[in-house]
Order: C-alpha cells, then structure tokens, then sequence
C-alpha cells in the first residue's frame, strides 16, 4: 500500500525514516570506509587526514556527498570499484594567493581509459591536489561505469597548476 498523504500511517518507514528531514551521515575516523549500494544518498564525514573511502561498483543513480573535516594529508582518498571511473569538474582554490585552478575530465576520456580516472586524491598543501576543512565532493553515478564529480577545493599551496585530484589509483 502507498503511503498515504501528509505521513498519516507512522508505522510506515518512508516516514519515520526520511519524513523528518535527516540524512544518513556516515563517519570515518580511520583507516577505510567501504560504502554499499545501500549507503546511496548518505553525507560522508571524512574525519581523518589520511583517510580513504571506497566506492561501491557503479550503479546509475547512487550518489553520495563527502564533506572533508580534517585537511588531508598525502594519502587521502575516494577510491572507484574495480572498473570504474570518475569525470566532471574539480576547481582548486589557493588560500595564500588569489589563484584558481580546474581539472576538467570529460565523460569519453574517463570511461575510454577507466584506470587513469580511478581514484581522487585529496591533499591540502600541494600545488596539484587540495582538499581542507570543511571541502564539500559530490558524486552522482551516471551508468556501470562512471561517477560524475562536482567539487571546489581549497589548498593552502600559493600557485595551484596542473591539477590532478582525478587520477589513476
């Protein structure tokens, strides 16, 4: 039976669960997060400065929103399943220096060539990576095969260039 309008039957999950406005938030404090399918939709709190978070194999319409806590230090990461890929648009902002910089991957390259568009790496202190506080990446599953990316970065490196937060794992 549907669920009725205005949330009528509480028994009902739908509106016990999603009726009160709350997002799943998923926590990673250390080592590896490894998401499912089942976790689609949650807000990732990526807490730890080398932590990594690891992707379920692409499905269209899976989505999940990382937002960044702690700066990221060299080996943080968002890592695609075996196969799969990552392409759109990730713009880097320097905190020292008014200068921005973006990694563009359009949707044939990555899926052309899935191990070179694998893996987003995250580091707050680098001319070619980025990823502070307080960083918002969202990613959309668009087929089997690829995850979109939206995201502006900040690092605190003085001249941002050749950005490479999309690369090969």
């Amino acid at each position: 039976m549907a669920n009725p309008l205005y949330g009528q039957n509480k028994a009902d999950t739908d509106v016990s669960v999603f009726g009160r406005g709350k997002m799943n938030v998923l926590t990673s404090t250390a080592g590896t997060l490894d998401l499912s399918a089942d976790d689609s939709g949650a807000v990732i709190f990526l807490n730890d400065a080398d932590g990594i978070v690891q992707l379920p194999a692409a499905e269209a319409g899976l989505q999940f929103k990382v937002i960044i806590g702690i700066d990221a230090t060299a080996g943080c990461a968002i890592l695609a399943a075996s196969g799969d890929c990552f392409f759109g648009q990730i713009k880097v902002l320097s905190t020292t220096d008014d200068k921005t910089e973006v990694q563009d991957i359009d949707y044939a390259t990555a899926t052309g060539t899935v191990a070179s568009y694998d893996t987003l790496d995250f580091t707050s202190n680098s001319a070619t990576l980025a990823g502070t506080s307080g960083d918002v990446v969202e990613l959309l599953c668009v087929d089997g095969t690829a995850w979109c990316v939206n995201a502006t970065l900040v690092t605190v490196h003085a001249e941002p260039a050749s950005t490479a937060v999309i690369n090969a794992s």
